[in-house]
């Protein structure tokens, strides 16, 4: 795997499916956050996911704000993956294994995605504070997420300082929680 040829195409690998992953997450988002269906960033985010969720709607018919069709395949996606490079550096992984690092992968580009999306949002709040149709995603996708951090936090002289609170448990649950998952696994392959 040291040959550039190698390196790209694992760089490619590892681009196409981020990308992948990143979409399915983002829907999955959208749906549970209810995101306004008439955005464009909504519409074409179903769009480009629609032909990979297809299977699993027969199996996880879309009720609800939970898109389980969309997680299931960014699950197997990530799975696929870690078989790949498995493939790729010649180690034989365990089906315990696959499942612990595509799921703990998925949890943190899922925190990761709400991380950044929250200070988007914060920093929209200072730059654009009224209503604006192009960025109304951001604190429609932010708002469920803020709620509970804002009824425990009071905002102190007009300042919220919720999506601060928000980060940090996001941080932390990623550190302690996902981290020890992903030391689990890692502890597997030895």
């Amino acid at each position: 795997m040291d040959a550039p040829i190698g390196q790209g195409g694992l760089f490619l690998l590892q681009f196409v499916t981020g990308i992948v992953i990143f979409m399915l997450m983002l829907r999955f988002l959208l749906r549970a956050t209810h995101a306004d269906w008439r955005n464009p960033i909504v519409t074409f985010t179903a769009k480009v996911t629609n032909p990979l969720c297809a299977p699993f709607n027969m199996i996880f018919p879309l009720k609800g704000r939970w898109d389980w069709s969309a997680l299931s395949t960014a699950i197997i996606v990530q799975a696929l993956f870690v078989i790949a490079i498995g493939y790729l550096t010649g180690k034989a992984f365990g089906v315990a294994f696959i499942t612990l690092a595509a799921t703990t992968e998925i949890m943190n580009q899922l925190l990761d995605m709400l991380f950044w999306l929250i200070i988007i949002q914060a920093v929209l709040s200072w730059v654009a504070p009224s209503y604006n149709p192009n960025t109304a995603i951001f604190e429609q996708i932010t708002r469920p997420i803020l709620a509970p951090f804002q009824r425990v936090i009071p905002p102190i002289g007009g300042i919220d300082l919720s999506p601060i609170a928000a980060i940090l448990a996001i941080k932390l649950f990623q550190i302690v929680v996902v981290g020890s998952i992903s030391g689990f696994a890692q502890s597997m392959i030895g």
